[in-house]
């Protein structure tokens, strides 16, 4: 019986051993990923650790203290096993805890990694021929005479077409045009075999009338990507990202399907002007259609949401020539990323000035409060049609919702029941150039103070008129011409955020003032 005692109390401190040790290995492992994560400030990420330890301290009081020896043997022994079983549940609950938190932080670490430093971008530029075109590779079209354009693009287009020589083994015949529209038009009749063009560009002719069945008339035989760096400016590479004001510039494309990381057109164009020191968050909505200076070509003008064609970087300079004040950073939004985050976060609650029926999807949005959830928040905030004001309406919904988000994001248990759907939209929502040390920084910021965040929206308007574009010319194009009193309240609701001045409800009401665009 004694030898029986001692074996089962030799291998009871083996099992015990082997459980405390995997308890404190979990236990380091946990709080070294804490580390790595660099979200948690030093006073979160030092009680964190001293719980995990001093849990493991405890385990083992419960695992090899014994009992009172003057006890009875029986109840010595079962006071024994209560201890035993303590020590075991706390070290198994444990375990799962640091199991399940180490595979949250690694997932979020993950995330952050591909959404943040996003300072690449990516170029395709195409060969498109008739859609009942034979031919289904290169080698079938070596022969063809392709048309192109050297008013724009055309450095990505002659690395295309030094691609395509290398490919076919040939040099391939070209045709020049003056403009997009001229190829296309070449391409309709024949008189070219095929075109090369950069894909961002597809929504531009399509935007025209008589071209909007360009991608059902058309195929493509031949993709080229090319990799455009984003540079950031030196201010913002020295700025502290928890005490300077900075400003973020929030681009989204009405094109489902559009790459994160391409050039396409944008239809969401929001600066948020924030300042971390006052906690304040001004949003500075324009139109997508306003008729503005765009730094791709200097002197030229063109509508803000074909800046984005040229580049994100042309759509972040342009609203900076525009407003006067430099922009640090992008985030690029997806639509369809959008929706799943809404959904992720359990809906959202918004107030509709009017009732009416979205024009894409015929959703009913009533008067007064909604809480909708992914496919109806974002048919709200795509909706134009049913006001008349258009684009200023699908501005002020789409702030709206932004600060609906944030609100719902930092209150209550939101993150924590439904962390993983939010990781994961966030993952195809949107990337952007900030890097995962500012990131990082201002999460730790926002957990070290817990304080809520004062977020003002303000719109810039005009009045719509027919103008020539730098992308489309030859053709009088749809904008809206900028009024210059809207603009100038602009700058200064920008300034008083970078100054530190609390902005009140007061402040976003838009100044009386007489439109001056002209035809």
């Amino acid at each position: 019986m004694m030898n029986k005692d001692r074996e089962s109390k030799k291998n009871w401190k083996l099992a015990a051993g082997i459980m405390l040790i995997i308890q404190l290995v979990l236990a380091i492992v946990t709080i070294g990923i804490t580390v790595w994560l660099n979200l948690l400030p030093a006073s979160y990420l030092l009680l964190i650790s001293l719980i995990l330890l001093w849990l493991v301290t405890v385990v083992y009081y419960f695992f090899y203290s014994g009992v009172k020896k003057k006890l009875p043997k029986e109840k010595k022994k079962k006071r024994l096993y209560i201890k035993r079983g303590i020590g075991c549940t706390i070290s198994t609950v444990m375990m799962i805890f640091c199991v399940i938190i180490s595979s949250m932080l690694v997932q979020a670490g993950n995330t952050l990694n591909r959404i943040s430093d996003q300072a690449i971008m990516t170029d395709t530029v195409s060969v498109y021929v008739l859609k009942e075109n034979p031919a289904q590779d290169m080698l079938d079209a070596k022969d063809y005479v392709f048309a192109v354009t050297e008013n724009f693009d055309y450095d990505k287009t002659k690395t295309t077409i030094e691609e395509i020589n290398t490919q076919v083994g040939k040099t391939i015949q070209t045709q020049s045009f003056e403009t997009i529209l001229d190829m296309v038009d070449a391409l309709y009749e024949g008189s070219v075999g095929a075109m090369i063009l950069n894909v961002a560009y597809v929504d531009l002719i399509e935007s025209q009338e008589d071209y909007e069945d360009f991608s059902l008339k058309t195929k493509t035989l031949f993709d080229h990507e090319t990799e455009v760096l984003v540079e950031n400016q030196v201010e913002t590479q020295n700025k502290d990202i928890t005490k300077d004001s900075f400003i973020v510039y929030i681009s989204g494309s009405d094109t489902r399907n559009s790459s994160l990381t391409g050039n396409t057109r944008s239809d969401v164009n929001i600066l948020a002007v924030v300042n971390p020191t006052t906690k304040q968050v001004l949003l500075i909505n324009t139109p997508r259609d306003y008729y503005i200076d765009i730094t791709a070509s200097p002197g030229a003008k063109d509508k803000l949401t074909h800046c984005g064609v040229y580049g994100i970087d042309c759509s972040m300079d342009s609203l900076a020539l525009l407003y006067d004040e430099p922009v640090d950073y992008y985030a690029k939004i997806s639509f369809s990323g959008f929706e799943t985050l809404i959904d992720a976060i359990g809906g959202i609650t918004i107030e509709s000035e009017k009732s009416f029926y979205t024009y894409k999807d015929n959703y009913y949005i009533r008067e007064g409060t909604n809480t909708l959830n992914g496919a109806y928040a974002l048919s709200y905030v795509r909706e134009r049609k049913a006001f008349a004001d258009g684009d200023n309406a699908r501005g002020r919904h789409q702030m709206e919702m932004i600060e609906a988000i944030i609100a719902k994001v930092c209150s209550g248990t939101t993150i924590l029941s439904n962390y993983s759907a939010i990781l994961d939209s966030m993952e195809g929502m949107f990337t952007t150039n900030m890097s995962q040390a500012d990131i990082s920084a201002l999460v730790k910021m926002q957990l070290s103070d817990g304080a809520s965040w004062n977020v003002k929206s303000f719109a810039v308007s005009g009045k719509g008129s027919k103008q020539h574009v730098y992308s489309m010319p030859g053709v009088r194009t749809y904008v809206t011409l900028p009024d210059e009193t809207t603009i100038s309240y602009a700058r200064l609701l920008i300034n008083k955020t970078v100054d530190g001045v609390i902005l009140t409800d007061e402040d976003m009401i838009q100044p009386t003032y007489e439109s001056t665009g002209t035809e």
